[in-house]
C-alpha cells in the first residue's frame, strides 16, 4: 500500500518542485551570466560535449535548415490547447513534460507556426502561461519555449523578464526575438540588451539591430563587432550598418573608432562563415582611408598585425583582383593604399612593438605580437621558451616553438617537455576523450608538440609512447603521424612494444587500423599482435 502512494505522490510532483527557476538564477547572479545553468547536469547527462552558452541553438541557426512539424511538436499542441481552454496544475505539467524533451532550439519555427494555425488554442491564458513558463521554469527548453510565445504578443509589461534572461548567452537568441515582435520600441529595448552579452547573444541581437540612431551607428562601428565567438559573423553587418566608409573618410578618427575598424576590417580579412571583404561594396574606399589613418594611428601589435594582412591582400596574384578592378577598385588605388602599407611597416618602432606585446602577459596582445614576429622575421623564439619554463602548460607556445627548423632548439623543447609535462598522468591508458576542458590541458600541449614531430625524425619517443598510452583520440592520431612520417629504424626498438600493448586495448578503430598498418612495416602480422609478439 505505501508502495502504492509513494507513485501515486511521485505521478503528482511537478518537475519544477523544488529547483531553482532559471530566472531567479539569473536575477541573483546580476550583470552578464553565461556560465552554468540549474539544469546542466539533467540537460547534459549522457553528451560528450557541452556547447558554449547559446552554442547549439547559435549553430543550428546558422548553419541548419528549421526543421518541419514533428510528432512530438503536434502533441505539444494538444497540451496546450487544453492548457489554455481551462487551465490547470496537471495540464501545465503535461505541457511542462513535454517541453522538456523536446528539441526546442531546432523546432522552435515549427512550434510558433503550429500555434499561429492552431483555432482550439485560447490567447490570453496562451500569454499568462508562457510568461509563467519563462519566470518559474527550472529547465531552459521550458523558458525558451516561454520566451518564444511571448513574442507573439505586445509584451512591454515582460520587459524586464526578457531582458534578465536574455543576459544569459543561452536565451538571448529567444530574448531578441520575443522583444523584436512584441514590443513597439523594440529597437531600443534590443540596442539596451545587445550592449549585456558578448558571445552568441550579442551576435543574435547586432544581427537585428537597426542602425536608426547615431548612437547606436557609433556604437556598431566602435564595439559592436567583437565577440567571444567569430568577429567574422558581425563584421560586414557592422561595417554596412555603422556606415564604416563615411566615418573612415575623416581626416582623423578618434582611437575607440580606429580600434572598432581594426577589428572590422581584420575579421573581414580572414573571412569564414559569414560576408568577407570582397562581399563588402566600400571596400577600396575603407582600405584606402584606414591605412592613411593608420599612418599616423597606428602603433600596437594588433594595428600591425592588420596592416600586414592588408599589404598580403593587396599584393595577392590570385584571380579574386580580376573581379576586384570590376568592382570599385581601380589599380591606382590598389598602388596606392600597397604604398602606404609599405610606408608603415618601414618605421623602426615595430621590432620593439613586437617584443614589447610577447612579453606583455596578455594573451590577446601576446597573439599580436607572436603573429607579427613570423611575417616581420622577429625571433622570439627563446623570448617563449623563458615563459615557458615559468608555465610549462602554454599549449600555444608550444606550438609556436615548435614551428622551428632548428633542430637544437626543437631538442631543448623535447627535453623540456619530457622533464615537466605530467607524462605518467598523460599515458592513464587509450580511451575516447576529446580533450577538452583544464583536466586535459597537458594533453594538449602534448598535441601541440606532436604534430610537429614528423618533421623530426627521432626526437621525442618518450613524447609519443606518452601519447600512444593517452585517453585523448587526438594524441593518440598525433603520435601515430609522427611514427608515420618516420622511417622503421628510428622507432623500430622503442616503441613496437608500445604499439602491440596499445592495439590490444584501444576502443578507436581508426587508431586501431594505423597501429595495425605500421605493425605490418616492421613485420608483426595482426595474429602476432593479437598473441603479443614483437
Amino acid at each position: 500500500m505505501s508502495a502504492m502512494v509513494i507513485l501515486f505522490n511521485q505521478a503528482k510532483r511537478m518537475p519544477w518542485e523544488g529547483k531553482t527557476s532559471i530566472y531567479d538564477h539569473i536575477r541573483q547572479k546580476g550583470g552578464t551570466v553565461d556560465g552554468s545553468l540549474p539544469d546542466d547536469e539533467e540537460f547534459w547527462a549522457g553528451s560528450r560535449m557541452r556547447w558554449v552558452a547559446g552554442g547549439l541553438d547559435g549553430a543550428l541557426g546558422h548553419h541548419a535548415a528549421p526543421a518541419g512539424a514533428s510528432e512530438d511538436v503536434r502533441e505539444l499542441i494538444r497540451l496546450l490547447v487544453k492548457l489554455t481552454r481551462k487551465p490547470g496544475a496537471l495540464k501545465r505539467k503535461a505541457v511542462y513534460e513535454q517541453l522538456m524533451k523536446l528539441d526546442i532550439g531546432g523546432s522552435i519555427d515549427a512550434v510558433l507556426e503550429e500555434i499561429r494555425q492552431a483555432p482550439g488554442i485560447e490567447p490570453e491564458p496562451l500569454f499568462y502561461e508562457a510568461k509563467w513558463f519563462a519566470e518559474c521554469g527550472a529547465h531552459r527548453n521550458v523558458v525558451k519555449f516561454g520566451m518564444a510565445v511571448l513574442g507573439l504578443f505586445r509584451n512591454e509589461a515582460a520587459k524586464d523578464l526578457l531582458l534578465t534572461l536574455g543576459r544569459h548567452e543561452e536565451f538571448t537568441l529567444y530574448a531578441a526575438v520575443a522583444i523584436t515582435n512584441g514590443m513597439e520600441n523594440s529597437n531600443d529595448v534590443l540596442f539596451e540588451l545587445a550592449q549585456t552579452v558578448h558571445g552568441w547573444g550579442k551576435i543574435h541581437t547586432v544581427e537585428r539591430l537597426q542602425p536608426d540612431t547615431p548612437e547606436i551607428r557609433a556604437w556598431l562601428l566602435r564595439y559592436g563587432c567583437p565577440n567571444s565567438i567569430m568577429d567574422e559573423y558581425l563584421a560586414c553587418i557592422c561595417a554596412r550598418n555603422g556606415e564604416l566608409h563615411e566615418a573612415l573618410s575623416a581626416s582623423r578618427v578618434d582611437d575607440e573608432l580606429f580600434e572598432g575598424a581594426t577589428d572590422i576590417i581584420q575579421a573581414l580579412l580572414h573571412g569564414g562563415p559569414a560576408e568577407d571583404i570582397d562581399d563588402y561594396e566600400f571596400a577600396p574606399q575603407v582600405v584606402t582611408d584606414y591605412v592613411r589613418l593608420a599612418e599616423e594611428q597606428g602603433r600596437t601589435a594588433k594595428h600591425l598585425t592588420v596592416i600586414l594582412k592588408l599589404r598580403e591582400y593587396l599584393d595577392a596574384s590570385d584571380e579574386g583582383w580580376v573581379q576586384r578592378l570590376t568592382a570599385g577598385w581601380t589599380e591606382e588605388r590598389r598602388q596606392a593604399a600597397a604604398g602606404t602599407c609599405e610606408r608603415i611597416l618601414s618605421k623602426p618602432m615595430w621590432q620593439e612593438v613586437v617584443i614589447g606585446a610577447v612579453k606583455s602577459g596578455s594573451p590577446a596582445e601576446q597573439w599580436y605580437g607572436v603573429s607579427a614576429a613570423r611575417r616581420l622575421g622577429v625571433d622570439i623564439w627563446q623570448e617563449l621558451f623563458a615563459q615557458l619554463t615559468v608555465d610549462p602548460l602554454l599549449d600555444s607556445h608550444y606550438l609556436e616553438l615548435m614551428k622551428s627548423n632548428d633542430s637544437m632548439r626543437i631538442r631543448e623543447l623535447v627535453d623540456f617537455a619530457e622533464q615537466r609535462l605530467p607524462l605518467a598522468e598523460i599515458a592513464s591508458g587509450p580511451g575516447e576523450e576529446m580533450g577538452f576542458g583544464e583536466e586535459f590541458a597537458a594533453h594538449r600541449c602534448l598535441s601541440s608538440i606532436l604534430q610537429n614531430l614528423d618533421r623530426h625524425e627521432g626526437i621525442g619517443l618518450e613524447l609519443i609512447a606518452a601519447g600512444l598510452n593517452s585517453p585523448v583520440v587526438n594524441n593518440r592520431h598525433m603520435a601515430l603521424t609522427a611514427l608515420e612520417a618516420w622511417t622503421v629504424a628510428s622507432w623500430k626498438a622503442r616503441l613496437s612494444e608500445v604499439l602491440v600493448q596499445v592495439l590490444a586495448v584501444d576502443p578507436d578503430e581508426s587508431v586501431r587500423e594505423r597501429i595495425r598498418s605500421l605493425l605490418e612495416e616492421i613485420g608483426i602480422s595482426n595474429e602476432q599482435a593479437a598473441q603479443g609478439e614483437t
